[in-house]
């Protein structure tokens, strides 16, 4: 399979922007890419397209749209003459933020960057690429020529229709407008609210665990648009007794034969018989006509699935439609009743032609440079006309540009349509099953709010006060001993930048400056006085407290034993730690790459965490990168992340072996105003630890602080967890405290950007 080449984007928040694109062959000369298309997408808040267009015989432009400030992923596949697909680049989007508001008027996209691309003659080799700034010199020169030649055309066209008489006809100038108008054809904006309906009032009720249906279906009354966004649901409670908990809506779609959830409401709480329940969604959950989602109720801060007697009616039998226990692929789908809704949606700004929906604005921005520079030279073209027709009317004038323009705008507008695929989400999600055990059977996630019941050994004391007391004291001195304190090494400590680490702060602790308008790395080298390093390890995973300043940061960490080689005072989104291929060895441990965005995303609602997971797959014979995608939590306002993060951790739950799936996780412990102090960002591989090595000996913190003031950060003592006959009990500790806040995960092979 041919390999996308990597290439990273740096954008400014609400700007587009351009990549000209020049393709050669392996051989230095022009490569003729008449025939072939391009098609791309960047992940930010949703899938948003990308506008690309072959511009020449061996020339394309890809149009970056408005952003949002935060961090995303995008990739560029070709398809070439005979159809088939391959992918041409990728690579992660960073989009800094900008104090200056933007202006409304100023929307056409700069050429931003270039790239010569070269293809290779296999399948199996990969694109390279190599930037080429006069590329951006030779697209302006093609717009420029373009936007001449369309002028003339359309200057041409004007004066041979002026000069024939054709628009000065007084019935067409004066006439054609009010002729449009009264056969329904009639352009303006679409914007506001909708309120839709499933049915009348009823008497029916019935147990709603989650309700399956297309959006768009035929039980929604009202208008619905093919594009907007979901902002509140309510529903009729009844029940026998009050539902005293809290409780959200959380909304999935199927996407790619999986369902990913891609909304959670805010909760309600203390629902009492006939009460109207209203869930609402902030910002808004984006939908399209077609979607196939799922309306799942959960009960508590877990969002544990749940059941609540709601008002119905009867609807006809569909396939993929009714009534659903928990979300599952597909959905088991039971029953005729739909839960009686009320839900009301906002629509994206957009046009209607004759009360038709034409497009929204989010579809035409992706049409973008295209819509917006044939309109400007349309109207150029026009005007140099109107200059020109010396003879015509006034009104002769006006009412050519008026028919013109609204062509254009029609024309524009249906290729926009059609031109604009349907988009799903990236990042699917997988629930996990009914857990069995010897004591029964469990829906869900097992945690200590559902009852664990503990064992007590024979002939202990039965008083609940004795025996709570006793064995929570007992469990406490078995942690403890099976934990193990490590401590940073100033000798072992290190950064890019020569800082000094000052210990008279905090004993076993190292502190340290972040200069202001500073960019660099710091090295945590660890020691511990219990170092196991006879036999076998045993550790199985690690607490690494962090202070860290309000910055935009990164946490590197090796775990496990491979060779690796470090590379500092990079910037975040390059690898501070890479596995060092040419040394061969030992290759059954992982790197860990955290990257910390300070700035939250409003839009989201959160702050983006992104994981990268290295690590060497055996069965491929080749590096693999994991890349998780987590959206934190609010925190209070003068608590954002990551100064708010009080530690990482990395635990698996038992020995990793050379090939497995997923034994372990990654979570961040934070303080500030949340009820989600323990959240999982991540789960990795876990590694072979049965090794006679010191598996966890420090860590890496990158920092870019933009301030005009210095920060301060701290290296503080770690902790590393023993296994229990190969179970870690730290694992299982906090994974029945976490709040899961992972958004996505893709696997890709792992490629060395600066290999040679």
């Amino acid at each position: 399979m041919r390999q996308a080449a990597n290439y990273n984007v740096h954008a400014t928040e609400s700007l587009p922007q351009s990549l000209a694109l020049h393709f050669i062959s392996p051989s230095g000369e022009d490569m003729d890419i008449s025939g072939m298309t391009l098609r791309g997408a960047v992940v930010q808040d949703g899938v948003i397209m990308l506008d690309c267009a072959v511009t020449g015989v061996s020339t394309a432009l890809v149009t970056w749209p408005r952003l949002a400030a935060g961090c995303g992923a995008y990739d560029i596949f070709l398809t070439d003459a005979s159809g088939k697909e391959y992918p041409l680049l990728k690579g992660a989007v960073h989009v800094m933020s900008r104090v200056t508001p933007p202006d409304g008027t100023n929307e056409a996209a700069a050429v931003a960057g270039a790239l010569d691309v070269s293809i290779p003659e296999t399948e199996d080799g990969s694109v390279t690429i190599v930037e080429n700034p006069s590329i951006v010199v030779e697209e302006l020169v093609r717009q420029a020529e373009a936007a001449r030649d369309e002028a003339t055309r359309l200057v041409e066209t004007l004066e041979g229709q002026v000069e024939s008489g054709e628009l000065v006809n007084e019935a067409v100038a004066n006439k054609l407008p009010g002729a449009l108008k009264e056969a329904g054809v009639e352009l303006a904006a679409a914007t506001g609210q909708s309120s839709l309906s499933s049915g009348d009032a009823a008497d029916t009720w019935t147990i709603v665990g989650g309700y399956a249906m297309t959006w768009g279906d035929e039980i929604l009354a009202g208008h619905l648009p093919d594009s907007c966004r979901l902002k509140s649901i309510s529903t009729v409670y009844f029940f026998e007794t009050p539902a005293a908990n809290q409780y959200c809506l959380r909304v999935w779609r199927l996407t790619d034969g999986a369902y990913s959830l891609i909304g959670t409401s805010a909760y309600v709480s203390n629902l009492s018989s006939g009460q109207t329940a209203t869930w609402v969604f902030t910002p808004g959950v984006t939908l399209q006509r077609g979607d196939k989602i799922i309306i799942q109720v959960c009960e508590g801060t877990e969002m544990t699935p749940y059941a609540l007697g709601m008002h119905a009616v009867l609807t006809p039998s569909v396939p993929g439609r009714g009534l659903i226990t928990e979300v599952s692929n597909p959905p088991a789908v039971n029953g005729t009743m739909a839960p009686l809704m009320t839900v009301v949606v906002d629509y994206d700004d957009g046009i209607t032609l004759g009360g038709m929906e034409l497009a929204t604005a989010r579809q035409l921005d992706s049409l973008g440079r295209d819509v917006r520079q044939s309109s400007a030279t349309a109207e150029a073209a026009a005007r140099t006309a109107g200059q020109s027709a010396a003879t015509a009317s006034t009104d002769a004038d006006n009412a050519a540009t008026s028919a013109t323009s609204a062509a254009n705008s029609a024309t524009a507008a249906q290729q926009a349509l059609a031109a604009i695929p349907q988009v799903d989400d990236a990042g699917n999600m997988t629930l996990d099953g009914n857990i069995t055990a010897a004591g029964g059977t469990f829906d869900g996630a097992v945690n200590a709010n559902g009852g664990i019941n503990i064992p007590l050994a024979a002939g202990a004391l039965t008083d609940m006060s004795a025996v709570n007391r006793l064995y929570a004291a007992g469990l406490a001195a078995v942690t403890d001993a099976f934990s193990v304190r490590c401590y940073p090494l100033p000798a072992n400590c290190s950064s890019s930048n020569g800082t000094v680490f000052k210990t008279d702060k905090e004993p076993n602790s190292l502190y340290f400056n972040v200069p202001a308008n500073s960019a660099f790395t710091v090295k945590c080298g660890l020691v511990t006085n219990a170092r196991p390093m006879h036999n076998y390890s045993s550790i199985r995973g690690w607490v690494a407290p962090v202070r860290l300043p309000a910055v935009s940061a990164k946490f590197t960490a090796r775990f496990g034993q491979m060779k690796t080689v470090v590379r500092m005072g990079r910037d975040r989104d390059a690898f501070t730690l890479v596995p060092d291929q040419a040394a061969g060895g030992y290759r059954i441990g992982e790197i860990i790459d955290i990257t910390f965005d300070h700035v939250r995303d409003a839009a989201a609602g959160g702050y983006h965490i992104r994981v990268r997971e290295i690590y060497y797959s055996n069965a491929e014979q080749k590096w693999k990168m994991k890349t998780t995608q987590a959206l934190a939590p609010e925190t209070s306002s003068n608590n954002g992340y990551p100064v708010c993060v009080y530690a990482v951790v990395y635990e698996q739950y038992q020995d990793g072996g050379y090939d497995t799936e997923d034994r372990g996780a990654l979570w961040l412990l934070h303080g500030g105003n949340s009820t989600r102090g323990c959240v999982k960002i991540a789960t990795v591989r876990g590694v072979h630890c049965f090794e006679n090595i010191y598996p966890f000996s420090g860590y890496y913190l990158d920092m870019e602080n933009a301030n005009s003031w210095a920060l301060a950060g701290a290296f503080l003592p770690a902790t590393m967890h023993l296994h229990c006959n190969n179970v870690n009990p730290a694992y299982y500790g906090f994974s029945s405290m976490e709040s899961n806040i992972i958004v996505s995960e893709a696997v890709e092979d792992f490629v060395d950007p600066e290999a040679e």
